[in-house]
């Protein structure tokens, strides 16, 4: 079996990076270790409207709610609203994330990639120090699949990413523990996504409400690992649940559990080598939201492979050019919210309440990182000296 490229996981990043890999003209195989494609769910569900500017979905059947924007609740109950436009890469659409998979995955294959489902890849094919390809099994076949790029789709803490010697272990307080229900029989008829903050309700994280209709909802919690303990995280969902009447009637059409990056990114390419999406910790750190990311990733990635594939050439210094696309593109405000995501750790439950009482009438029509800075400081000048390193990020 001799490939361009392997792609190893068939979630958002890896079909993007198969579909444009194969659109370039490289011979694409997608390999998956689930017997289908986007299932089980492990996704809060929630993208912006911006993946309509990409052209990679037909149809609308994979939507489920069109959202009119966000709101962001404070532990006293005051909360801000944000519109879609503004409202980050989470909010925009609800989707039906199992058809969603299944539909770039279509695309990819409509470009010509290839798909095995049942195959689980083992480890890299080396040779003379090279990696040439993977290991896999596909059902009880053990396979050896060359191939002159390996992508690595394959979440977070990345074993294909271990494999070629990086370092992919996160550390707990880079992690979010996180268990969501898929809730009927409720009344949360609301146009937003909404978050919910504070130490009592979500420490180090948050909890979510997704509508996906009138009378179901996602509504899903997580929580910094460093400051969990086993069985926390759905202890807190419960009582969050139970504490409101438009909730606490709900019964669970599905529950899901699961762990978010939330840590800065890590190294993308190596000789032979990208890893994308969640495996290279393209994820917002503040919300745990990486679907927008991984889109925008998989298309510099299936990119530069076509690039590489016409040129014969696979090493490093050739595939860097993903990783330049992408830092480019979205690199900046990853770090930013990532240095934002340790300030907040550090805020009293108080302190953000104090926050969404100044933001509250704010006109978001304006929003930058720097004018909501300013805006926080004008009226509460002891947050300088907190805020200030985020103050010189917005302005580079």
């Amino acid at each position: 079996m001799k490939y361009d490229v392997v792609v190893i996981g068939s979630g958002p990043a890896g079909s993007v990076t198969a579909r444009f890999a194969a659109e370039a003209g490289a011979k694409v195989l997608i390999v998956e270790r689930r017997t289908e494609v986007g299932v089980p769910v492990l996704c809060g569900e929630g993208i912006s409207q911006k993946v309509d500017n990409f052209k990679i979905l037909e149809g609308k059947r994979w939507i489920a709610t069109k959202m009119e924007g966000a709101r962001i609740f404070s532990p006293n109950g005051t909360h801000i609203t944000l519109s879609a436009e503004f409202a980050g890469s989470e909010t925009g659409y609800v989707v039906y994330r199992d058809i969603f998979d299944q539909e770039l995955a279509r695309g990819a294959v409509k470009k010509g990639a290839e798909i095995m489902l049942n195959t689980c890849a083992l480890d890299l094919l080396k040779k003379d120090g090279k990696i040439k390809g993977v290991r896999a099994q596909h059902f009880n076949e053990k396979l050896e699949i060359e191939a002159d790029v390996v992508v690595g789709a394959d979440g977070v803490e990345s074993r294909v990413g271990k494999w070629a010697g990086i370092q992919t272990t996160l550390k707990p307080y880079d992690l979010e523990t996180c268990v969501q229900y898929t809730l009927t029989n409720i009344e949360w008829d609301s146009p937003y996504c909404d978050f919910f903050l504070g130490k009592h309700v979500a420490p180090g994280g948050y909890v979510w409400v997704f509508p996906k209709g009138k009378d179901v909802a996602n509504v899903g919690i997580g929580i910094l690992a460093s400051l969990s303990e086993s069985g926390k995280a759905l202890q807190l969902l419960d009582r969050f649940i139970a504490a409101r009447p438009e909730l606490k009637k709900g019964e669970p059409l599905r529950v899901i559990t699961g762990a978010d990056p939330v840590g800065e990114p890590i190294q993308s390419v190596k000789d032979n080598l990208l890893l994308v999406g969640d495996a290279a910790r393209q994820v917002d750190p503040i919300t745990g939201g990486g679907l927008m990311s991984s889109i925008e990733a998989g298309k510099y990635a299936g990119e530069t492979i076509g690039k590489a594939v016409e040129k014969q050439k696979f090493d490093q210094q050739t595939l860097s050019e993903y990783e330049s696309l992408w830092k480019k593109a979205f690199g900046k405000k990853l770090h930013r919210n990532y240095v934002a995501k340790e300030i907040m750790l550090d805020m009293e439950d108080k302190t953000l309440d104090m926050l969404a009482d100044s933001l509250k009438d704010y006109k978001f029509e304006e929003f930058s990182t720097l004018s909501i800075i300013k805006a926080l400081v004008t009226k509460h000048p002891s947050l300088l000296m907190k805020l200030t390193p985020l103050m010189k990020l917005a302005r580079s």
